[in-house]
């Protein structure tokens, strides 16, 4: 796995977070709710994931592959293969995976993330603006979840030659459950959204990388909006 590519998909990480620092999220240490078995992340992820010092411990591991053994969701379908359907006014397919019961095995036992700073962007991307513990569920503004899906576009497309999956799957190197990236195929915007986002994609592609920048990793029609 390239590590070009690897520091390109920190810098998403690291432009997200700075992203929604800006934001009043009730997010903090301890709120795990959303801290599940079904994960989903790309290889190159998962790449980044194993970096992280924690995944040394074989303690960890066995907690990794006993609950890879249980039931979890498997995707069948990625976000960019879902927004081609969408750009060209297709239905998706439906979704195949059924979401499962339990923790998420990256928990410690004070309930903190042992990978945090490593962490997948879907564990970045679930966020609330009020306590799910109170109301069940996150609440996430709409125009963040918008970002969220830009996001998640562009790092499959980062790994375009890649594959998707579970977490448990992708770290236990189950083939068997992986399923191909697909390219970006553009944004899914509504006319009132597309200047803010605008704004957004000017400022991620200004984001340093080695040297260089964000935009650099991506075709330039990527941040040029229809």
């Amino acid at each position: 796995m390239p590590m070009i590519k690897i520091d390109a998909l920190q810098a998403l990480y690291n432009f997200y977070d700075d992203f929604t620092d800006r934001l009043n999220l009730a997010c903090g240490p301890g709120c795990l709710t959303c801290c599940s078995v079904n994960v989903s992340i790309t290889s190159l992820e998962t790449a980044c994931l194993r970096q992280h010092p924690a995944l040394a411990d074989t303690r960890l591991w066995k907690r990794i592959n006993a609950a890879h053994r249980r039931s979890h969701f498997i995707p069948s379908l990625t976000t960019n293969r879902i927004a081609h359907h969408c750009l060209h006014r297709q239905e998706p397919p439906k979704e195949k995976g059924m979401h499962a019961p339990g923790a998420c095995p990256l928990l410690g036992s004070s309930g903190l993330c042992l990978v945090y700073e490593n962490r997948p962007f879907s564990c970045r991307a679930m966020s609330s603006i009020d306590t799910c513990q109170v109301d069940g569920e996150a609440i996430i503004p709409p125009f963040l979840m918008t970002i969220n899906l830009a996001i998640y576009q562009l790092i499959e497309h980062l790994d375009a030659e890649g594959s998707s999956g579970n977490m448990l799957d992708m770290l236990a190197g189950d083939g068997q459950n992986r399923i191909p990236n697909t390219p970006f195929p553009g944004f899914l915007l509504t006319d009132e959204e597309k200047p803010p986002f605008q704004r957004f994609l000017q400022s991620l592609k200004k984001y340093a990388v080695n040297g260089g920048y964000l935009a650099d990793f991506f075709p330039p029609q990527t941040f040029i909006l229809n």
